[in-house]
């Protein structure tokens, strides 16, 4: 079966959000107070932001977690491209830029056709709020731990007599993994707390790039399979419980009268979640 590209899989998000009707209820209200979650979002990225520009002082000089155990050598094997330079760039757009690009479109346009436009700006400063805790947890747990990135241990694709670089025991555990998994589960998340009709579409899309990441970060050679692994989780984790925590649904009626959508479950599976409603 042919998979579409993650530009295709993005388009076929905005198709499906711009084919389906608008809710007469409006977006299910959620609880927030705007100062408190712009000062959590801006401190967790501010740890985010610190630890990069003083990576080269708390960085560690040399690998403090040095040995590949024998599933990522395996997996390391039959992933990594020959050019693992262009599989690694592919990695940056997808989880910073055209990650974020779709989940902002689709936010502010799900809110609009559900009758408050205004409240697609909340939806991203949550989704926002949770990538910044993910990337914060994800800084600190980087520096604490050292691991060597994989293409450093088999001196893959570095130029000729590359000197050591911070960045190159900083392998555990991934950061474009947290993030994407992220970004795409908070973004779930906040669409099935508010009801939107296009929430099954939010999560199959943004579960699929999100795993497109974390195969170009292995076949970029940046990362082992553990380090992708546990990315998706924490970052997923973090992306769900941190909407759920703090935005839950208020006991009003949803903008506009009419009965409160349903319920949500969320049910962890192997690479991602099932929002079952």
């Amino acid at each position: 079966m042919r998979r579409a590209s993650p530009p295709a899989a993005a388009a076929l998000l905005a198709a499906a959000l711009l084919a389906t009707p608008a809710r007469a209820a409006g977006p299910h209200p959620l609880r927030g107070d705007d100062r408190t979650d712009l000062a959590v979002t801006g401190a967790a990225a501010g740890v985010w932001l610190l630890g990069e520009v003083l990576k080269p002082e708390l960085a560690p000089s040399g690998c403090r977690f040095c040995k590949a155990n024998a599933l990522d050598v395996w997996a390391r094997d039959r992933l990594v491209l020959s050019d693992a330079a262009l599989a690694a760039r592919g990695s940056d757009v997808l989880a910073f830029a055209l990650m974020p690009a779709a989940v902002t479109a689709h936010q502010l346009l799900a809110a609009r056709s559900a009758g408050d436009g205004g409240e697609g700006w909340r939806d991203l400063l949550y989704v926002a709020e949770a990538a910044s805790l993910s990337m914060a947890v994800n800084q600190v747990v980087k520096l604490a731990v050292g691991r060597q990135r994989p293409f450093v241990r088999y001196g893959n694709w570095a130029a000729a007599g590359r000197e050591g670089e911070p960045d190159d025991n900083l392998s555990f555990y991934s950061g474009h993994s947290a993030l994407a998994f992220s970004i795409a589960s908070a973004a779930g998340t906040v669409s099935t707390l508010r009801g939107y009709r296009s929430t099954p579409w939010v999560w199959a899309v943004g579960m699929t790039l999100a795993t497109g990441v974390g195969y170009l970060r292995m076949a970029g050679d940046k990362h082992w399979l553990t380090d992708v692994l546990v990315g998706a989780a924490v970052g997923g984790g973090v992306g769900v419980a941190a909407p759920l925590l703090l935005h839950g649904r208020e006991d009003r009626p949803a903008q506009g009268g009419g009965p409160s959508p349903a319920g949500a479950r969320v049910v962890p599976i192997p690479m991602g979640l099932l929002v079952v409603w």
